[in-house]
């Protein structure tokens, strides 16, 4: 049986113009993920990650982290859904989820911008075309990913992937048997560096073992965030 260990990056820096970089705390979070699955006796046959800053920062903090030496595979069909083409086509007056973000915290409300975002997210799931990914294209590209990984892995082999908090919650709705609904009711259980496992067998073919598991950071609560 083998074993996929599929890891959210660390904190970015989610009010800064620029969110594709991790914060001081992301660094020290990629670091502590690492050590604890170092400390549970993982020895990765492959380490792979998405191509956006805040994975390969993660991938690298991890590895230090851990102590492993491995080179790490960059895929893109890894990276994190459009949240800037999501949030514009159903609020065009936002050019970016930054700027969204950025007007309702000048006003006092984020709240306000969860709410948008959720609205948001419901129009990607229900519309299939004006997008320049999908949903339907997304989930593919992420079932594609997926499937190639365990296709390359020994009977027996271990994978870990650093990827964002969208291609998590697609993967775990997708062997759950769900669609959006699912997404939906999961969304928010896959918090910074939270680890996903999962298992692949021949007879029972993937299996969801853990979602957003946070034990690394649990006794350390200074290092705890979700964005």
């Amino acid at each position: 049986m083998s074993r996929i260990y599929v890891v959210r990056h660390g904190e970015a820096s989610w009010h800064a113009e620029d969110y594709d970089q991790l914060t001081d705390k992301g660094h020290a979070q990629a670091r502590a993920v690492g050590a604890e699955l170092a400390a549970r006796g993982i020895r990765p046959d492959v380490v792979v990650s998405g191509t956006l800053r805040r994975h390969r920062e993660t991938a690298a903090g991890l590895l230090e982290g851990a102590g492993w030496d491995h080179a790490v595979a960059e895929d893109d069909r890894w990276n994190e859904l459009d949240a800037d083409d999501i949030v514009r086509a159903h609020a065009p007056e936002h050019a970016t989820m930054t700027a969204a973000l950025a007007h309702f915290a000048g006003r006092g409300a984020a709240g306000d911008f969860d709410a948008l975002f959720g609205e948001a997210m419901v129009r990607w799931f229900e519309t299939g075309s004006g997008y320049l990914e999908s949903y339907r294209e997304f989930t593919q590209r992420v079932e594609d990913v997926l499937g190639a990984l365990v296709s390359g892995l020994a009977p027996l082999g271990q994978a870990v992937v650093v990827t964002s908090g969208g291609v998590g919650n697609s993967i775990a709705s997708q062997v759950l048997g769900g669609g959006a609904e699912t997404w939906m009711r999961i969304f928010g259980t896959f918090p910074n560096t939270g680890i996903m496992r999962l298992s692949h067998s021949g007879e029972r073919g993937l299996r969801l073992l853990s979602l957003g598991e946070i034990s690394h950071l649990e006794h350390r609560p200074e290092l705890l965030s979700e964005r």
